[in-house]
């Protein structure tokens, strides 16, 4: 892709009579281009393009030629239709789906509501979009000059299948009754506002409506495609917080609902300023309101700027075209150029909203880039811009297709959202570990990389600038231009690059530090290394000798113990029954020891007692003598067995 002009001389005879066109359109790597003139359509595949110059272009014949000078083109959701529409009316032409090789291919065209314009001649075309929820590209969604938002089907393309006011209809038409005036479009239009613009929001919320009315006011209206009576609902306007009316303007003129939740709107007006809006719920009242994010103004050249007092209206007349490829990216579409901005607090609004308690930080601003400008030096350069669509491609990347009045198309090239990080000076350690902490960082608290990364970063760029004939500027002026340049060149891009560089080259003094002080200290622990090495070398000599000592005592232990286990003596069987016989007796003694203990017990018992029981006979004297001698004879020879056993033991 190249940002070289490409000549498009189907349109060079085409006198173009507004510059709030939008001519150009594409789908599946095809684009769209039509001719307001023969209200022919051109289409090509841009990867065609090479060397400066198009391939092959293939012309597209309508059945019936509307009975307009359509000034905006759209490709339906599905791509099977295209949509023209003009102030004074709608047409919709049916993309075919094989096509001649050579020559023009005739294609069906049908006109939207002719009955309805016909009749009604002080009505107009404000707005026009496909109804992002049809599925097979049936439903078109059209805002009229009367304030009232109507749906047709393109299958029943006379009559309109759904209509609602965006305003109070009872109560304006109830006033205007008590002041005895019949109603029509320019006195209801003068009595709630015109609506400018409108614009569909996410699909989780049912393709809701918001519609811009020219004093900043947002209406909402809820309108399925299965619409009743009941269904359709319409609020607003909405609450606008913070309430400083000094930031509001009464000259909006385009909105544009980005695909994110929370919804985020972007509201432009003709003098230049950009408003984005977030839809949340408030907390005092159960009821949506419009919270400011942020408010910028974009830097128009001499007649843009001027054109809301008392200029050309449609001159400056801002678009804003969605970026499909990035839901936080737009671009804005000007008479005389194209810019692009970018929301990062569209992420941290999404965090939020996901996860109430994480911290909500929308301090961050806006990235506005200005990438190509057709009059440089404002009101004397008649070149204008007539259309602009987004290109994506997985081989060619994404590009901005500009179609410029003086039939020519330049591609912008765009660059990713999101900018490619320097990588790190330092890698991950072993296992995908973070490497230690460097002593650096208690100096800073960002990486280096980060830091050179900030400084590059621009907040201005000179856009690609493509003029007409330059006969009718003066000298001043082009001096001026040059001039400016100059200085977003010097300030940008030499000064960054050299702020860049001395901080290089102070990180290069403090890394050399660095080096030589982790030079010593390798030297250092080199020295180190060496001594325990000597002495590492000393242990393990004295360890292998203690090794060795201990090996010889365990083998003299081990001697030792087998001898003793040698000496110990063998018994026989008889002294083993012997053995036996001496612990049964050992037993039997305890046992007397016992008796003998238990008897001495009763004789000491006996005598305590002798004289308080009578006193016995002879013949019994005599027998008890006798069993206490016999007992005593039975002890005395259990005693010399005893011994005699001892004794030969």
């Amino acid at each position: 892709m190249s940002r070289v002009p490409v000549p498009f001389s189907q349109l060079e005879d085409v006198e173009f009579c507004s510059t709030r066109c939008e001519l150009v359109t594409q789908h599946d790597s095809h684009v769209y281009v039509c001719n307001p003139d023969t209200c022919h359509i051109y289409t090509y595949h841009y990867r065609d393009l090479s060397g400066g110059k198009i391939a092959s272009i293939q012309e597209l014949v309508l059945s019936q030629v509307p009975g307009f000078t359509p000034s905006h083109i759209a490709m339906g959701p599905n791509g099977t239709k295209l949509l023209l529409w003009s102030e004074r009316g709608v047409a919709v032409v049916e993309v075919p789906k094989r096509r001649r090789p050579k020559g023009p291919t005739l294609c069906r065209c049908v006109q939207v509501g002719c009955r309805f314009y016909e009749a009604h001649s002080k009505v107009s075309s404000v707005d026009v979009q496909w109804h992002p929820g049809s599925t097979d590209d049936n439903y078109i969604a059209v805002l009229t000059s009367d304030n009232i938002m109507r749906l047709y089907c393109t299958e029943e393309p006379n009559c309109a299948i759904a209509s609602y006011p965006l305003f109070d209809s009872e109560s304006i038409q109830a006033y205007l009754h008590c002041l005895n005036v019949s109603t029509g479009p320019s006195l209801i239009t003068a009595q709630t506002g015109a609506m400018t613009s409108f614009s569909f929001g996410p699909e989780e919320q049912g393709f809701p409506i918001f519609a811009l009315e020219e004093n900043s006011d947002v209406h909402i209206l809820r309108m399925p495609l299965s619409a009743t009576d009941e269904s359709v609902k319409l609020e607003g306007p909405l609450r606008v917080l913070p309430p400083n009316n000094d930031c509001y303007e009464l000259d909006f003129s385009s909105i544009l609902v980005l695909g994110c939740s929370p919804p985020v709107l972007a509201c432009a007006s003709l003098s230049g300023t950009v408003h984005h809006l977030a839809l949340l719920s408030s907390d005092e009242e159960d009821e949506e309101c419009l919270y400011l994010l942020e408010m910028f103004s974009l830097d128009l050249p001499e007649r843009e700027a001027g054109s809301s007092e008392g200029g050309d209206e449609e001159e400056g007349v801002l678009v804003l075209l969605p970026d499909h490829s990035s839901f936080d990216r737009y671009f804005v579409k000007t008479a005389t150029g194209v810019y692009s901005v970018v929301l990062p607090s569209i992420h941290r609004l999404q965090t939020f909203a996901k996860d109430e308690t994480s911290e909500l930080n929308l301090e961050c601003e806006s990235t506005v880039e200005h990438l190509l400008c057709v009059q440089p030096v404002g009101v004397s350069d008649p070149t204008c811009l007539f259309g602009a669509t987004l290109l994506q491609d997985s081989i060619l990347g994404s590009s901005l297709l500009v179609l410029i009045s003086n039939a020519e198309f330049i591609q912008l090239p765009l660059r990713s959202v999101t900018r490619e990080t320097i990588p790190l000076l330092t890698t991950a350690g072993e296992g995908g570990k973070e490497p230690p902490a460097s002593p650096m960082k208690q100096l800073y608290t960002k990486p280096f990389s980060q830091r050179i990364q900030t400084l590059l970063d621009r907040t201005t760029s000179n856009p690609v600038l493509r003029s007409g004939n330059a006969g009718g500027m003066s000298e001043k002026a082009l001096l001026d231009l040059l001039l400016k340049c100059t200085a977003v060149f010097r300030e940008e891009y030499v000064g960054r690059q050299s702020k860049a560089r001395t901080e290089i080259l102070h990180h290069m003094t403090l890394l050399q530090d660095q080096h030589s002080q982790h030079r010593a200290e390798l030297a250092e622990l080199e020295q180190s290394i060496s001594t325990l090495k000597t002495a590492s070398t000393t242990l393990s000599q004295r360890s292998s000798n203690v090794s060795k000592r201990q090996q010889n005592l365990q083998d003299r232990v081990s001697r030792v113990t087998r001898d003793v286990q040698n000496l110990l003596p063998d018994l026989s069987d008889a002294e083993n029954s012997l053995r036996g016989e001496m612990t049964e007796l050992s037993q039997r003694v305890k046992c007397l020891k016992i008796d003998a203990d238990q008897l001495r017990s009763k004789l000491k018992f006996q005598k305590a007692t002798a004289g308080k029981f009578p006193s016995l006979s002879g013949d019994q004297q005599t027998k008890v003598k006798a069993i206490l001698q016999e007992n005593d004879d039975k002890i005395n020879s259990l005693v010399s067995k005893l011994k005699s056993a001892e004794i030969k033991t």
